[in-house]
């Protein structure tokens, strides 16, 4: 150590040593090695081993999915609205597998679900649930339940009959929906999660 990284005994009681290893990280650390797509974890969403799953539509439980999929990228470069990311590598034994974040880019539901043909290890494939999850609406939060007339989710939906509208506030139809996350991405309330409303586990 120099002598200009040298603590004092006063300075390493007070927690100098943890700025110095700030400071240093805060140097070693570009703009250029932060990912460009930083995996989210919204409050309500499904959660296993700590990473945020919502699976593209067609997917095998999660439990064979992890151990098929190749992580090739083909269901990434087949999705029209490029929904489909890759998890980053700070996710763990999760990193490179396929997942939406519908708070960045959610699912449009295509009609002829392109990214499940093109799944040659067959972790997608039209015989699994198209569910990836199903929405929940936070009452506190959403606009329609505190007296605003707002259908933006319903109007949005993807889905014929995921969403409506009853005594002016939208209500899911636990059977239709798919988990899409068209509704979380446009819903404008306020709200400390971004949206009022979030995707579960169905699982």
């Amino acid at each position: 150590m120099s002598k200009d990284e040298h603590i004092s005994r006063r300075g390493l009681l007070k927690g100098d040593w943890i700025k110095r290893i700030r400071e240093r990280g805060a140097e070693l650390i570009s703009k250029e090695d932060v990912p460009m797509f930083q995996l989210k974890k919204p409050v309500g969403q499904s959660r296993r081993s700590g990473g945020f799953v919502h699976r593209p539509p067609h997917a095998v439980p999660e439990s064979e999915f992890m151990v098929g999929c190749t992580k090739c990228d083909a269901c990434l470069q087949a999705c029209p609205p490029h929904a489909i990311f890759r998890t980053p590598e700070s996710e763990g034994i999760l990193a490179g597998l396929p997942i939406i974040d519908a708070s960045s880019q959610p699912c449009l539901m295509c009609d002829d679900m392109p990214c499940v043909p093109v799944c040659e290890a067959g972790v997608l494939r039209m015989d699994a649930p198209v569910a990836m999850g199903i929405a929940k609406i936070d009452s506190v939060t959403c606009l329609a339940f505190q007296g605003t007339v707002c259908t933006v989710c319903v109007e949005h939906c993807p889905v014929e009959g995921a969403i409506t509208m009853e005594a002016g506030r939208p209500i899911i139809n636990s059977e239709s929906c798919t988990g899409c996350g068209v509704c979380l991405y446009v819903c404008p309330a306020p709200s400390p999660t971004g949206s009022a409303i979030a995707l579960e586990s169905i699982f």
